[in-house]
């Protein structure tokens, strides 16, 4: 599949990692479109804020998503985003077993991304690139698809930095190895660990 375009989770951004590194110096060599949320950016924020990461931790935050240009994104039709919000934490809810509370950003983050056409979400979160999250994408993009054609079909995956370069190629990512990667594993709650 041609990767037209890309958004990060916090996770991504946070974790200190030589891989994630790899992968933002390639999506900047070919140029693919990047994106981030606006709670990614207020995520990101409030943890500076409160001291759950360093200063120089948050700038790295920032430098990765600067480096590839990531145009800010949000959905901005409120009420349909809380409609589609309602409908993620109710699917996550379903299958993950959380509670609403330690899903609230990530399906704003989610609804987000999926409005907005996003191809690849890469995030360090196992719940975000798990088979269980596929469908809650599934559910989101069906609720939808009646108001927002282009959420028709999603074609979103979810992937971590290690999966996304095993399966990434020249502006191109292979389904087959990220199909394989999946695991159905189950978000059991909001932990935060400092991510240095």
């Amino acid at each position: 599949m041609q990767v037209r375009s890309v958004s990060f989770d916090t996770s991504f951004l946070l974790k200190d990692d030589p891989l994630i590194e790899k992968v933002i110096k390639a999506l900047a060599r070919d140029s693919v479109s990047c994106f981030i949320t606006s709670t990614v950016v207020s995520e990101l924020e409030q943890l500076r804020i409160w001291g759950r990461i360093t200063s120089d931790v948050h700038k790295r935050a920032i430098r990765r998503w600067k480096r590839v240009h990531a145009t800010v994104i949000d959905f901005k039709n409120r009420l349909l985003s809380t409609a589609f919000g309602r409908e993620c934490i109710i699917s996550m809810e379903k299958h993950h077993g959380v509670k609403a509370d330690d899903v609230a950003n990530d399906c704003s983050i989610l609804v987000s991304v999926l409005k907005n056409g996003v191809d690849v979400f890469l995030s360090e979160d196992f719940h975000f690139t798990s088979e269980i999250t596929k469908d809650v994408i599934d559910e989101v993009t069906n609720a939808a698809c009646s108001e927002y054609h282009q959420m028709c079909n999603s074609t979103m995956y979810n992937v971590d930095a290690r999966t996304f370069l095993e399966a990434y190629n020249n502006g191109s990512i292979d389904i087959d190895i990220v199909r394989s990667k999946l695991k159905p594993i189950r978000k059991k709650g909001k932990i935060f660990r400092n991510q240095d």
